[in-house]
This record gives C-alpha cells, sequence and structure tokens, in this order.
C-alpha cells in the first residue's frame, strides 16, 4: 500500500477499522474492535478504557456508555492473539443493574453464576496470561456496596477503608511490554 492510501474496511464482524498509511509508518485506528485488527493481520494495541459515572464502572475498547461516564483510566491490550495470550470479553451481568465487568470466556462466568444469566458483549482484546519481562498485571476489582466491576493496575484496587472497600477478585491478564 502506498504511503498516500486510505483505505476503510468493514470486517466480518461489521465493525468499521481505517489504515492510514503515512510516510514512515502506518498508523491503525480501529473503531474498538479487536476484530478490525484481525481484518487486517495487525497486531497493535488499543486502550481499554475504564469510565465511571458516579455510581457504576464501564470498561471497554470501545465507545464510551453515555455522556454521564467519565475517563478514570486506560491500558493498551493486544488486538488479535499472540502466542501466551487470552481473551478478553466484556459481559453484563444478568442480576445486578449496570454490572459491566471483564472476563475470560465468553459463556461470562455464567457456568459459576447461580442465575447463569449473564450476557457477553463483545471481545474486547487479549492480555497475557503470565508475567514476563516487564508485564504489568491488570486486576479484576469489585466495589460490593455499587455492585460494580472495574480494571486496576494495583492489586489493592485502589480500595480507600473505611470510605471505600474495594476488592480484588483475580489477576485479569498481564499488558503488553
Amino acid at each position: 500500500m502506498s504511503s498516500q492510501t486510505k483505505r476503510a474496511m468493514l470486517t466480518a464482524a461489521g465493525m468499521l477499522a481505517l489504515t492510514l498509511a503515512v510516510p514512515g509508518s502506518s498508523i491503525f485506528f480501529a473503531s474498538s474492535t479487536a476484530n478490525a485488527a484481525a481484518a487486517t493481520g495487525t497486531s497493535v494495541g488499543v486502550p481499554l478504557v475504564r469510565y465511571f459515572d458516579g455510581l457504576k464502572h464501564w470498561s471497554t475498547t470501545g465507545q464510551k456508555p453515555n455522556a454521564k461516564y467519565r475517563e478514570e483510566g486506560r491500558v493498551p491490550i493486544l488486538t488479535t492473539p499472540a502466542e501466551g495470550t487470552r481473551p478478553i470479553y466484556s459481559c453484563m451481568s444478568g442480576t445486578q443493574a449496570r454490572d459491566q465487568f471483564l472476563a475470560h470466556s465468553p459463556d461470562c462466568e455464567n457456568r459459576v453464576s447461580s442465575t447463569g444469566n449473564n450476557v457477553v458483549l463483545r471481545l474486547e482484546g487479549y492480555l497475557y496470561a503470565r508475567p514476563a519481562g516487564n508485564r504489568k498485571p491488570i486486576y479484576r476489582c469489585y466495589v460490593p456496596h455499587t455492585r460494580s466491576h472495574f480494571f486496576s493496575l494495583k492489586s489493592s484496587c485502589e480500595s480507600n477503608p473505611p470510605k471505600s472497600t474495594v476488592k480484588s477478585e483475580f489477576v485479569l491478564g498481564y499488558l503488553p511490554t
């Protein structure tokens, strides 16, 4: 592709990907989906963004859920699988209002849920399954009093007792370096 070429493509998942070639580099913008990068054969980092609306969290590589949410942080995750990675899915709780969470499986933990009503929203991307080199862990956290999940780079999940007690549930994976 020449450095002047601009192309847009609709992936099989129906997501728009835009590749801009500029002299000396290729910049890839995905409409917040791992599927768009997979269609181009590119494994680049996209931001996994943590949003908060004052009560509930939302973590996604996609768009902000609505105007009430403000960004709290972002980390890069891979858009395509690589050796030693595992997928990260966005899920919605079937029992708690507006409790969006990240999971390793597209069954959204229904095998361990008493209701089995959790719903997969999307594939967000990929994280490394094991620590190595400078890879940093990313934790899945839960705020019991608001019934809200989010991700954090801190094992304490930014808990601030007694004002706020947050539980670290597990390591989602390790960030690409």
